[in-house]
């Protein structure tokens, strides 16, 4: 293999891994900066590039077309790896927006210091607790083993079109679920409140306790969080658990 391929073949694998670093929500974090990002889809490449057989993107006519086409077709590859990954935290982020609408924290929105997106207070920790969960279960292992395999097996193969979407969708249509499930205990209790209230309510009305709903909801449902926090956690091991074991499946498909 002369040179020229060699080069190319690293460039592909560059643009593969840079695409996935940058898009990974938590490399896409903006404290991290950005010549961590580089120094890291580097080192990463240098890595792979000499552990992998250099046959794996061989092309027999490197010109411009072919080379635009296969680096838009590593970055696209890339840019899935990490969009699939980074479905893992969506849940924790859908669990904390429920959990802030219903104890009332959801008017306090503020900018999250990650994105520029808005979230409660309630949502970022979810979030925050999520990534720590994550490396501390070393799940972060995973992820080298996802973009090992893929540079293995999906290296110049894959073809977009043929991606088993099916799976994608039900993989995709589980998130609002699990987050949900995450959130169930403090949900269920702020139900049991409000029936507990209105009930109430009904029986004194001169006590007209849905003056002071609004406190009672905030108040215990702080206290839920505090008491549930150990559920909250395992079901977010559960959830990652039960995601990678799907994403392993979506793999199967391209053996």
């Amino acid at each position: 293999m002369t040179a020229e391929h060699q080069l190319f073949n690293f460039i592909l694998i560059l643009a593969r891994v840079s695409a996935f670093v940058a898009f990974l929500p938590i490399f896409a974090q903006r404290q991290l900066p950005h010549l961590v990002k580089a120094g890291l889809a580097m080192s990463l490449t240098v890595f792979w590039f000499g552990a992998l057989p250099q046959e794996l993107f061989y092309v027999n006519q490197i010109d411009i077309v072919v080379s635009v086409l296969f680096l838009a077709k590593e970055i696209t590859i890339g840019f899935l790896l990490a969009m699939l990954l980074g479905f893992m935290f969506v849940q924790a982020k859908i669990a904390g927006a429920y959990v802030g609408q219903e104890v009332g924290l959801s008017l306090a929105s503020v900018t999250s210091p990650g994105t520029s997106d808005s979230s409660t207070l309630v949502t970022t920790i979810f979030e925050t607790f999520a990534v720590l969960l994550f490396f501390g279960l070393n799940l972060h292992h995973f992820l080298v083993r996802i973009v090992h395999y893929s540079l293995i097996h999906l290296a110049g193969k894959i073809e977009i079109t043929d991606l088993p979407t099916e799976l994608l969708t039900q993989m995709a249509s589980s998130l609002t679920t699990n987050g949900s499930m995450i959130a169930a205990p403090i949900g269920v209790s702020l139900f049991i409140l409000t029936i507990a209230i209105s009930l109430l309510n009904k029986a004194a009305p001169t006590l007209n306790l849905f003056s002071v709903g609004m406190t009672l909801r905030s108040g215990i449902g702080i206290l839920c969080l505090i008491v549930f926090f150990p559920i909250i956690v395992k079901s977010m091991e559960a959830h990652f658990r039960t995601y990678l074991f799907q994403l392993e499946q979506f793999f199967v498909y391209f053996q």
